[in-house]
């Protein structure tokens, strides 16, 4: 029998990642592991502020942890930015995921 290859999936993203991780780790009724089958290695990794500026400054945590997919989660913080137009921002968060795609190797 062929040995089950575990995916490695990263939830990248805003602060309350973090809060999700430890609430959804101590209520026996959600599933930590996203309700995925072969019961996937997941990391959610948040950061406060997370700017897309910022979450650029974040992405050795995706080399680190070497997964096979990235849930990136930008919040209020990342989508408002009082001083840009609404396309400067769509464009900094598709650079940013070209980035952790060409970064990461994900395809």
């Amino acid at each position: 029998m062929a040995a089950t290859i575990q995916k490695r999936i990263l939830v990248f993203g805003q602060s309350f990642l973090s809060s999700l991780k430890d609430f959804i780790r101590y209520d026996s009724s959600l599933r930590y592991n996203l309700g995925l089958a072969g019961c996937p290695v997941i990391q959610y990794s948040g950061f406060p502020g997370a700017t897309v500026d910022r979450l650029h400054n974040k992405l050795q945590e995706i080399l680190d942890f070497n997964p096979d997919i990235v849930i990136l989660v930008i919040g209020t913080n990342g989508l408002y930015q009082p001083h840009q137009l609404p396309l400067s921002v769509a464009s900094a968060i598709r650079n940013l995921v070209d980035t952790i795609l060409y970064v990461d190797g994900i395809s």
